[in-house]
């Protein structure tokens, strides 16, 4: 068995499961997540599990299945010690570095993974099975008709700021940092000069106050509020090009676009100090800016 601990958003959630899901490909066995982190009153508590709206292929992980990973110590002596009681049978692996590690992929037998694993080189070898997995189900879809109507007939390009919780915490907003107003604008430019001025711009953003006292561009837009995680997730994905944040919330709604011809724009830097392209996070066609 494989088993993947789940935290953060989304998008976090998205990138554990779709490597978790390929180690348990290259095992030939059975994947299982564990969701304990959104119940245990630590950090990663605030978020939510998000993936029963996807039609994935895991079982939730129960308290007696984690038992046999011993999952209170993950150093060097820790993770040795579980492959000691266990006589070889259970082994666990962390992975909370940037980037790729191609041991994740080598694992073989009954792993615990615990890890962010941003970076598609984790999936990719099994990408076209994982988009069939990765559909939101029909009961969480949005309802309204009208802008999903217009999204498919206008030639609509999203765009997502994310601001809210990387400047509500210091530590996090000087890890993660801030996608400028300037490559915002250098990405729109960009865009126009590849598909031309009849564009159509949808805004996702946790900072609509921002949005109103700083960006101030020449183009038809529309800013979307009031839609939950998931419905905002489902209409940024439905658009046919995409300007996406430092957020591996934008990064899979681009990366499950369907569109064939889309055109998707990433920051050059995904952390600070960190290029987006030393951590493998930017699939072939797309552009950094």
């Amino acid at each position: 068995m494989i088993v993947v601990r789940l935290n953060g958003g989304l998008g976090n959630q998205l990138f554990q499961y779709a490597t978790g899901r390929h180690v348990a490909h290259l095992n030939k066995t059975e994947l299982y997540i564990d969701t304990s982190a959104f119940s245990d009153n630590t950090v990663d508590s605030k978020w939510k599990y998000e993936l029963p709206a996807f039609h994935i292929n895991a079982t939730l992980a129960n308290e007696e299945l984690l038992k046999h990973f011993k999952l209170n110590d993950f150093s060097t002596s820790g993770i040795m010690l579980t492959k000691l009681l266990s006589f070889g049978k259970y082994g666990k692996y962390k992975f909370n570095e940037y980037g790729f590690d191609s041991n994740v992929l080598e694992l073989r037998g009954n792993y615990y993974l615990k890890g962010f694993f941003q970076s598609e080189k984790f999936f990719k070898n099994i990408a076209e099975s994982l988009k069939e997995e990765l559909v939101i189900k029909e009961n969480f879809l949005p309802q309204k008709t009208d802008l999903l109507q217009d999204i498919s007939n206008k030639n609509s390009v999203s765009i997502h700021i994310r601001r809210g919780d990387y400047i509500r915490n210091l530590s996090a907003m000087d890890t993660h940092g801030l996608c400028s107003k300037d490559y915002y604008t250098k990405a729109i430019e960009f865009i126009k000069r590849e598909l031309g001025n009849d564009l159509h711009f949808y805004l996702f953003t946790d900072d609509e106050e921002w949005i109103h006292r700083e960006m101030h561009w020449d183009i038809d837009c529309t800013l979307l509020s009031g839609n939950s995680t998931i419905e905002d997730f489902y209409l940024m994905s439905q658009c046919k090009h995409n300007i996406i944040a430092n957020s591996t919330f934008s990064w899979w709604a681009a990366w499950l676009n369907k569109n064939p011809n889309k055109k998707i724009i990433i920051p050059k830097h995904w952390r600070t100090n960190v290029k987006t392209e030393d951590i493998y996070l930017n699939p072939p066609k797309w552009f950094i800016k």
